[in-house]
């Protein structure tokens, strides 16, 4: 065998091995953010944040928030937080656990603050109510098990309590 053939048979069986180790790396769990823990449970109620503030502005940020959080944000802001919900009349049935995302075995988040940023002045986004200010941030919080807009929120300057 020459050397110019062995060295071209040498690439190619190599070839298939380098690509099956680059290709394996890419599927290898990392710690750190990535979209699946940070954003995926989020993304199916992107399009109605982006429908609240009518396709204005520009998406600055999307978390997975608590309960806790939420109403930490609800009074920075100055907001009075709605009531909550009252339970159905009768027995209530046992609770479930979370719900858990197939490729982290974490819970799916139930809630999530989207933040966009850009011009809106009173009344350019949906569901803040004709009391609302005007600001430069619109947080919409929304509930992601039965997607809904939760509670929308239009300041000049992000609340400390949100988280970043």
């Amino acid at each position: 065998m020459t050397r110019p053939r062995r060295i071209r048979t040498g690439l190619v069986l190599l070839t298939p091995l380098i690509a099956a180790l680059v290709l394996s790396g890419c599927s290898v769990p990392r710690s750190g953010a990535s979209a699946t823990s940070e954003v995926g449970g989020c993304a199916s109620v992107l399009p109605l944040a982006r429908h609240a503030v009518r396709g204005q502005g520009t998406l600055t940020l999307i978390r997975r928030v608590d309960k806790d959080q939420i109403a930490a944000i609800t009074t920075e802001v100055g907001a009075i937080a709605p009531p909550p919900p009252s339970p159905p009349s009768g027995t209530r049935p046992p609770p479930q656990p979370p719900p858990t995302d197939a490729t982290t075995g974490q819970p799916l988040p139930k809630t999530c603050v989207v933040v966009y940023r850009g011009h809106y002045p009173t009344g350019t986004v949906d569901g803040t109510g004709p009391s609302a200010s005007s600001g430069q941030y619109a947080i919409i919080v929304l509930r992601v098990r039965h997607p809904a807009v939760d509670r929308v929120f239009v300041v000049d300057q992000l609340p400390a309590g949100l988280p970043r």
